[in-house]
């Protein structure tokens, strides 16, 4: 087992994400009943979880809405955190543990 040298931030759907969703989805969102959350790794010495959501969350936002259309205008408003946590909810953690030998892969999205 590794400790990452990482942060997190766990965003989970809210319930007018999942309508939205199911509003441009060709198909009803699997996680209807019980949204899944995501989780967006950042620094692992962060102090005030507000100022790293507000440097972060149009990223988040974006990849979220992306998920499930793609055209960009078709996306909820989302500038400024009030309506960020209309659609999300977000906690913080700072340990990130790695339980698998193998090594990470990653790409870019």
């Amino acid at each position: 087992m590794k400790i990452l040298n990482r942060g997190f931030i766990k965003i989970t759907p809210t319930p007018t994400f999942v309508d939205w969703a199911k509003s441009v989805a060709d198909e009803t969102p699997f996680f209807d009943a019980n949204p899944e959350s995501t989780i967006y790794l950042i620094e692992d010495d962060f102090w005030e979880e507000e100022k790293v959501l507000e440097k972060v969350f149009r990223k988040i936002a974006k990849q979220e809405f992306s998920a499930f259309e793609e055209n960009k205008d078709n996306h909820p408003q989302c500038i400024d955190l009030e309506q960020f946590y209309v659609y999300f909810t977000s906690e913080f953690g700072t340990f990130v543990y790695d339980l698998l030998n193998d090594s990470l892969q990653s790409e870019k999205v």
